[in-house]
């Protein structure tokens, strides 16, 4: 039987911890997921919050960061509209990757064998030139391999190995880009 009276979680922050998560979801909500808020301040916004981005990345609006520091993001990337990065864990992502609109990534979750639902976070690594297709979701622990396609509305709960497709829930080899 589940205790969730029994959950914690388990993070006791400083008041200088406090005002970093209350000035980030402020900052977050307002600046980095807003419609109106052009790529260069989303960027910098997240760059002081602690994300390292390459040069030459696209973010479209209605970004959701949950923890920016745990978030790498290479060079001549593209981040469509209404991405989330669920950054409990570092993700990494490489350079010349596109992650499609209403993609999800994902490195935190719980495990199911805890009455109480105790964390099991894991990192994610989306590698270089991967595409991560409309409404795709990438989970905990995954690593995408290098040109590797996880295609629309997918879930990987696997890792995907280089010059690969998940497409109906199975994996196939491609052929590299030309």
């Amino acid at each position: 039987m589940r205790k969730l009276s029994n959950f914690g979680s388990g993070a006791r922050r400083s008041g200088r911890e406090s005002l970093v998560f209350l000035s980030w979801f402020l900052l977050g909500t307002f600046l980095v997921n807003s419609f109106f808020s052009p790529n260069f301040v989303k960027r910098r916004v997240l760059i002081i919050f602690g994300a390292r981005i390459g040069a030459r990345v696209v973010l479209r609006r209605g970004l959701n960061v949950h923890f920016p520091w745990n978030l790498d993001i290479g060079d001549d990337c593209w981040i469509g509209e209404n991405v989330w990065f669920i950054s409990h864990e570092r993700i990494k992502i490489g350079s010349n990757v596109c992650i499609s609109q209403r993609s999800i990534i994902c490195s935190g979750s719980h495990d199911y064998r805890s009455a109480s639902l105790e964390y099991a976070h894991k990192p994610v690594e989306i590698k270089d030139g991967a595409w991560i297709c409309l409404d795709a979701k990438v989970l905990p622990g995954v690593t995408i391999g290098e040109c590797s396609v996880v295609s629309s509305g997918e879930i990987a709960r696997k890792s995907l190995p280089d010059y690969s497709m998940l497409v109906g829930g199975q994996v196939r080899q491609i052929e590299p880009p030309k």
